[in-house]
């Protein structure tokens, strides 16, 4: 409001304040200053054994949604798995006759998306075979597994194949003569020894699997020779090899390797489920399926950043675990609220002395909360709330949030069963994508339902219910129906309105020739865009919704992408913070200084580097750097001769000095050059290291001088 003094006509002033003089309470920022106690940082009001407490709730937290992503995974593997395990085991018992020489199996296993545990899981299928002898149509199976590394050159590489099935398999009652053994990268030796194993193991035939991991990075020289030579060998040695592509591509053989080299081999190809498909199986299974409720909800812009990395950089179901394991790592560590996520603290522990900041942290929070429904709320009278009436409040803001995230996932369960049926019908339906070849618009669907945004799409579907056909709309009945049936019974059972709905419509649509019937189908269009709409409500209105829900937090993709000039340079001005041992580590307290000369050599050499000009002259730097390694040795010396016992004379008493007593640096000459001769050589190794790094330049104009190439650096002392 403008000053009634003011004088807007005077020519005189060229500036005229208009102050900004809020109405009395209006002012969010003001009502949050009448609640938040005096500790403000996170570590002020942490509790006492927060960390510890803190790191438990996120093992626990994550150990739940690692679990049941790993048993998604195990189903988008299982199909594959069991392809190549039963490929395999009939590799040797469904030949295709009258070939004209016998061919050598080998499995190429394309695997761009399911990580590490893919071929695992198959190499484990293929052993636990082994106990299953009793059946006639079972194949045994010895697996061993190989790099590039190990295969170097053929005759390394053949003794590696060997050697790895006579070590692992071996038995005591297959006797061999040492005196007349063969050279152990011959594969006769092999031939000879599997025909005494399978005798004496009792196994038919069992099968000799060599799994190539990375087999993109072998040489390709070297394995044209060991496909030969191996192929030499069958069927006697019933050899199988096992490729594993890192490569989306399937012509890599046939690329690589000669047409000679293929002719002896028998390929099959087997490639993994790829692609957006697996992030949004991941996902949606994990924190948007009824039948299971993760303790941590992930926002927006976790889900964004997640999608972005999984499509540019890494489409691997290892990058996803990692990403998602680090969201549960910050949301634990940043936040000392997050104690609260699987229980809350009892009322005597929160009424202890330590736990007081917390506990008034707590109160501001809530009063926060009911200060949006009574104005009169003052600082009088958060202090005064009772500390079982804060836990009750905490629990039930638990019971709320829980109780919204499955609200939503209820609902997006109906919208997707509709969807399903909408598309097999014909209909084109919402603009979701269902299919696993181009299932990217699920992944933004999931981004409107988090931000609010799905509003749009339950309107749109409630006009083409609307407009359906008497078969069409009991498919879509008969759909929700069995959903909302089938619901876990926690969930279930906070449904009897619903229920009873669906149950009434169900009934009214009979199987059997029936005309449109428009009034059910405008009555229940209504009923579900009002039940979408009471479900997909926001996360971010619960009470302490942050400590369960990451919201709009980002991702902490400095975590995994983080700046490499700032990590080496912090970590030579302060390298004992990187060794420092977590698990004796006190919170509250910060590190203790070192001094110069307590640093390594090469953090040393770069203060001192840091104090030089552009040009650093090299005999002045190393005489620089002998100083404060003469220090270093002499506050050695000092802290060896008190913990032997050995007084030291203090350098401003000159007195007579005690019997028995040696100077503390009484060297002799030889003693000096072996410590001139050690210092010059740990000068050169911390320069070598510095220049490894980047961190001077040589110049030929002055041959004593390098050039600094790092300049502006905070916090060099």
């Amino acid at each position: 409001m403008l000053d009634v003094a003011s004088n807007l006509d005077d020519i005189s002033k060229t500036t005229f304040c208009i102050p900004y003089r809020p109405q009395e309470g209006s002012d969010p920022i003001e009502k949050l200053k009448r609640f938040i106690p005096p500790t403000s940082s996170s570590q002020d009001y942490d509790l006492e054994n927060g960390l510890e407490l803190r790191f438990e709730a996120y093992r626990v937290a994550w150990k739940k949604c690692l679990d049941r992503m790993q048993g998604i995974i195990r189903d988008l593997q299982r199909s594959t798995v069991k392809a190549v395990v039963q490929e395999v085991r009939s590799s040797y018992t469904n030949i295709l006759p009258g070939l004209p020489h016998p061919e050598l199996p080998v499995i190429s296993v394309i695997n761009p998306g399911l990580g590490t545990s893919f071929m695992e899981n198959i190499t484990t299928e293929l052993e636990a075979n082994n106990s299953e002898v009793d059946l006639p149509t079972s194949v045994g199976s010895s697996v061993i597994h190989l790099y590039p590394p190990d295969l170097p050159n053929l005759s390394t590489g053949m003794r590696a194949i060997i050697s790895g099935f006579i070590e692992k398999d071996e038995r005591e009652n297959v006797k061999r003569n040492s005196g007349a053994s063969m050279a152990s990268y011959n594969i006769l030796y092999l031939a000879a020894w599997y025909k005494s194993w399978a005798k004496s193991g009792g196994v038919p035939q069992p099968n000799l699997v060599v799994v190539l991991h990375d087999f993109e990075q072998f040489d390709p020289l070297v394995m044209q020779d060991v496909f030969h030579i191996c192929s030499t060998q069958v069927p006697l040695v019933p050899l199988i090899f096992l490729l594993s592509m890192t490569s989306p591509s399937s012509n890599y053989l046939n690329t690589t390797y000669s047409r000679s080299t293929l002719s002896l081999l028998r390929l099959r190809t087997f490639s993994a489920p790829s692609g957006i498909h697996i992030l949004q199986e991941l996902v949606v299974k994990t924190f948007f399926h009824i039948d299971f409720e993760p303790d941590i909800m992930i926002g927006p812009a976790i889900l964004e950043y997640l999608q972005d990395y999984f499509t540019r950089y890494n489409s691997s179901t290892d990058a996803v675990l990692t990403l998602l394991q680090l969201v549960h790592l910050h949301h634990f560590t940043t936040d000392p609220f997050s104690v609260l996520v699987h229980q809350s603290p009892s009322a005597g522990v929160l009424s202890q002395i330590s736990s007081k900041p917390f506990l008034e942290m707590l109160k501001a929070r809530i009063a926060l909360l009911l200060d949006d429904n009574d104005d009169a709320m003052n600082v009088e009278d958060w202090q005064s709330l009772a500390t079982a009436s804060v836990v009750t409040t905490i629990d039930e803001a638990r019971s709320e949030f829980y109780l919204r995230a499955r609200n939503i996932r209820k609902a997006f369960g109906v919208m997707l069963r509709i969807q399903t049926v909408l598309e097999s019908n014909g209909h084109k339906g919402l603009e979701w994508t269902l299919n696993a070849e181009n299932s990217g618009r699920v992944c933004n669907v999931l981004l409107d339902i988090l931000r609010g945004q799905l509003s749009r799409d339950v309107k749109r579907l409630g006009l083409i219910i609307k407009k359906l056909s008497y078969d069409e709309l009991r498919a879509v009945v008969n759909s929700v129906h069995r959903y909302v049936f089938t619901m876990p019974p926690q969930a279930c059972s906070e449904e009897p309105e619903a229920r009873a709905h669906i149950a009434y419509y169900y009934s009214q649509l009979p199987d059997g020739p029936h005309v449109s019937t428009p009034e059910i189908a405008a009555h229940f269009s209504n009923w579900i865009t009002k039940y979408l709409g009471d479900k997909l409500l926001p996360l971010d209105d619960v009470d302490l919704w942050d400590v369960w829900y990451a919201g709009i937090t980002p991702f902490p993709s400095e975590l995994i992408n983080p700046s490499i000039r700032a990590s080496i340079i912090a970590g030579l001005l302060r390298p004992h913070e990187f060794l420092e041992d977590l698990e004796i580590r006190v919170v509250r307290q910060r590190p203790i200084p070192k001094a110069l000369w307590e640093l390594p050599d090469t953090s040393i050499l770069f203060k001192r580097y840091l104090d030089s000009g552009k040009m650093v002259n090299v005999y002045d730097w190393y005489e620089a750097f002998k100083s404060v390694l003469d220090t270093q040795r002499t506050q050695l010396l000092e802290a060896a001769a008190m913990s032997s016992g050995t007084p030291s004379s203090s350098p401003r008493k000159r007195g007579r000095k005690p019997k028995n007593q040696q100077p503390l640096l009484d060297t002799t000459e030889v003693e000096e050059e072996k410590w001139g001769i050690e210092t010059q050589a740990r000068f050169i190794r911390a320069l070598h290291e510095l220049d490894y790094l980047g961190f001077i330049k040589h110049t030929g104009r002055k041959a004593d001088h390098v050039l600094r190439t790092v300049f502006d650096v905070d916090d060099a002392e």
